[in-house]
């Protein structure tokens, strides 16, 4: 089973690079999303040069003697065919990553069950033991018992068997002596 899993993952996987350039061409053709990509680009790009500046644009930079040093000039804005092409790599790239993510959670999600089954098969044989356990210290209790009884019986045996011979040896002392019992 391991085996069709993994081939099945391969298979999508290899899939997910043609999907992902028929998406970035959907992104390039289709208006809408033409449109939505070259400003999410563009505002993206807008984003980034702002974090990405040094120093504020229209102050200007002052050297530790004193001097007045170069503006750096503003950073060029993206053209929209540039942020078209950034959109639609994006595009491409978040399929396959979507693509190996959903791939990923759903090999861990059957991994899952299958240590469940495990755990549920564990904690079954854990009970089976425990209850044999308990079971075997019952029947250890019982046979306890049983030898206290045993050896009380045996010590009784044994004080009315040596009572006897006591007798006896009496009997046998008088009868060598003469006396008749």
């Amino acid at each position: 089973m391991a085996i069709y899993v993994k081939a099945f993952s391969l298979v999508l996987k290899t899939v997910s690079k043609p999907l992902a350039k028929q998406v970035k061409e959907m992104a390039k053709s289709h208006p809408f999303l033409r449109e939505l990509s070259i400003s999410m680009a563009l505002k993206a790009d807008s984003l980034y040069q702002t974090i990405m500046s040094p120093t504020p644009l229209n102050e200007p930079i002052i050297s530790s003697g004193g001097r007045r040093m170069k503006i750096p000039k503003k950073p060029p804005v993206m053209t929209e065919d540039q942020a078209l092409q950034a959109a639609g790599d994006f595009l491409a790239e978040a399929t396959v990553f979507g693509i190996a993510g959903g791939l990923v959670w759903w090999e861990q999600s059957k991994s899952a069950e299958k240590d469940e089954k495990k755990a549920a098969a564990a904690k079954e044989e854990r009970e089976q033991l425990t209850t044999m356990i308990a079971l075997q210290q019952r029947t250890l209790q019982d046979v306890t018992e049983v030898l206290k009884e045993f050896e009380q019986n045996r010590r009784e045996t044994s004080a009315v068997l040596e009572e006897m011979q006591r007798r006896e040896r009496e009997r046998d002392s008088r009868r060598w002596w003469g006396w008749a019992a």
